[in-house]
């Protein structure tokens, strides 16, 4: 079957369902960590068909403007635009729920592990380095 260009409006598809809004913003956050756009084209466009590059676009450049990140407000827009209110809340929601949840569990690891004289070390270790970039860059 021969695939369909992503510009051509009559190839959308469109998600399901809320939950499938929600799944797919999440394997989307867990693609890049801190910084997902990068990969959001390919999935918005290419992998999923929601939007053609053109609307993928528009939208980037609205969420760019609007306070708050880029991918965030991009998946806003997205939710809203097959499920309104529901809609936009699963894309968010799926956006940070799991990345959250990896930074809560780090946490956790911390504060039972940071006494450990291994941790610690490793854990001065990292910020002389982080430094180093920093002065670095």
């Amino acid at each position: 079957m021969p695939r369909m260009p992503a510009d051509d409006a009559d190839a959308l598809a469109r998600p399901a369902s809320c939950t499938e809004l929600f799944v797919a913003f999440s394997a989307l956050a867990l693609q890049g960590f801190g910084g997902v756009l990068a990969v959001a084209q390919r999935v918005l466009c290419d992998e999923r068909r929601w939007l053609t590059r053109s609307e993928f676009l528009e939208s980037l450049a609205l969420a760019q403007v609007l306070p708050g990140p880029n991918v965030c407000n991009l998946s806003l827009m997205v939710g809203d635009r097959y499920f309104g209110t529901r809609g936009a809340f699963a894309a968010l929601a799926g956006m940070m729920t799991v990345p959250l949840l990896i930074v809560l569990a780090a946490v956790m690891l911390y504060a039972e592990f940071a006494t450990h004289p291994l941790i610690a070390g490793a854990l001065r270790g990292m910020g002389a380095v982080a430094a180093g970039l920093i002065i670095g860059t």
